[in-house]
């Protein structure tokens, strides 16, 4: 006689809710387990087993897990605060139109604006919109022509000899070019202002090589520097001027400013309008950043119980 042997999994107490939230943000592909397991510290099969569809099936220290979870969720809050999913701007369909010519053109153009307009909101939009797009933010520490350098090699899975030789970079640099000639990637390149100048003759020694297309985009100081440099100031001739609005009759920042209040604020205490019409005036002025600031402020703010309730003007 044969009988059916039912394997019951044995389940642990855990925080539904903590859990419920991070399953839903894996059902939305908005994480996933590895992601999820690297950002804190985690193993794999750890994350699996706690985020199991039959419950929490990990027969480890829970709370100690729940401590890393917690965490991450706080700093993923306060990541978001900069990066919700946003929407067109003036200035990033400008940047897309300038990326789109210099692609087509194979050159290398440089987007000059003031800090604040929504240059690295474009360029970020640019990247999510187009896969063949290799986007770079370039800080003090990352402008080298060191860090630019091992940065292109290790987003195009270039990789050295196993043997250390003297011509092991020459090597490298060598498929670098391999892989750009005839492709259709674009380098943008955001905060260019900050590289340095062995950094810039780097690049325009690669697009020498390679004509694969480059966009820099950085503020007036952009242009300054290469005023330094006249060989690689004339591979960089083309430039666009990115501009902010000045016609206040037009409402192409109200969508913008909509999406970033209702992504932040759930509650504004019926007080939309006067807060709209805070918001519209900083971004007329070009100052998305600024916007997103406030927004920040308020929404710390308003986490707070004794804040409940009070109006946001005063």
């Amino acid at each position: 006689m044969n009988s059916t042997l039912t394997e019951i999994k044995k389940g642990f107490p855990c925080d539904l809710e903590l859990r419920e939230n991070l399953r839903l943000l894996r059902t939305t592909g908005k994480t996933s387990n590895s992601k999820l397991a690297r950002a804190c510290g985690l193993n794999d099969a750890v994350v699996s087993q706690y985020l199991n569809d039959d419950g929490c099936l990990y027969p480890g220290d829970i709370a100690k897990v729940e401590r890393k979870f917690s965490a991450w969720l706080e700093r993923r809050s306060v990541d978001n605060l900069a990066g919700i999913p946003t929407i067109q701007t003036p200035v990033s369909e400008q940047i897309a139109s300038a990326a789109k010519m210099v692609r087509r053109c194979r050159i290398m153009g440089k987007g000059i604006g003031r800090a604040g307009i929504g240059k690295t909101r474009g360029a970020i939009l640019l990247r999510s919109n187009d896969e063949t797009t290799l986007l770079n933010f370039i800080s003090r520490e990352t402008g080298s022509l060191e860090a630019v350098r091992s940065r292109l090699f290790k987003q195009l899975g270039v990789q050295g000899p196993r043997k250390r030789t003297g011509n092991r970079r020459r090597l490298m640099y060598a498929e670098l070019v391999k892989r750009l000639c005839d492709s259709d990637l674009l380098l943008a390149i955001d905060q260019a202002h900050r590289l340095s100048l062995p950094a810039m003759e780097f690049l325009a020694e690669l697009w020498n090589d390679t004509h694969a297309p480059q966009l820099w985009l950085g503020t007036s100081a952009l242009a300054d520097k290469l005023e330094r440099d006249e060989q690689v100031a004339s591979r960089v001739a083309f430039t666009f001027e990115l501009s902010v609005l000045v016609d206040k009759t037009t409402n192409e920042v109200r969508a913008l400013v909509e999406h970033q209040i209702k992504s932040r604020l759930g509650d504004v205490n019926g007080e939309m309008a006067g807060l709209l019409t805070q918001c519209e005036q900083l971004a007329f002025t070009g100052c998305f950043r600024r916007v997103e600031m406030r927004l920040a402020t308020m929404l710390y703010l308003s986490e707070n119980p004794c804040n409940k309730g009070k109006s946001w003007g005063k």
